[in-house]
């Protein structure tokens, strides 16, 4: 009997993400993307200019150039913040790109906004989130919420900031 010796071990596959570029450091998107790399996640970070999480034109336009520029079969990982200005983009690329959301709240329930702006921001990130193949959330008040939004149970991830990093490698690996 001859014995095979295994294949040389692939390096993961990068991940991409899309982000606000003044995202604060403590933000639930940015330690993930930080928890990613300290478990051996490649990343390649595209911050969106524009004020977050307010709809922006020149976010949206640099979410379209993001998301038509990355190669077809890319996981990307898109920070809840940076829905709304991705949403019309979302529809073109969602069987083409991967897409998981990292969400840490929704933004249509803030109290600051008034009805109709609430209702507008709350189609927009329940779009948005019906394309994603996972949403990652850090408890179980956002699970929630996103679930209440008519997301199936099963694509919603609690993942910590804190230690998240290897189990949300794990569920990216099988995307």
């Amino acid at each position: 009997m001859t014995i095979q010796p295994l294949p040389p071990q692939q390096p993961p596959a990068a991940l991409h993400a899309v982000m606000p570029a003044e995202l604060p450091a403590d933000a639930y998107g940015r330690r993930m993307i930080e928890a990613l790399r300290a478990a051996g996640a490649g990343m390649t970070v595209h911050a969106l200019p524009g004020p977050y999480p307010q709809v922006d034109p020149s976010a949206i336009l640099a979410a379209d150039i993001a998301l038509a520029r990355l190669p077809d079969g890319a996981r990307v990982l898109l920070d809840g913040n940076a829905l709304f200005n991705l949403a019309a983009s979302l529809p073109a690329d969602d069987r083409r790109l991967r897409f998981v959301a990292l969400v840490d709240r929704l933004h249509w329930a803030d109290p600051a906004l008034t009805a109709d702006e609430a209702a507008v921001h709350r189609n927009l990130e329940q779009g948005a989130l019906s394309l994603m193949r996972r949403i990652v959330v850090p408890d179980e008040e956002t699970a929630a919420a996103v679930e209440a939004l008519g997301v199936q149970p099963d694509r919603v991830l609690r993942a910590a900031a804190d230690g998240g990093g290897a189990v949300l490698m794990t569920v990216l690996a099988a995307l």
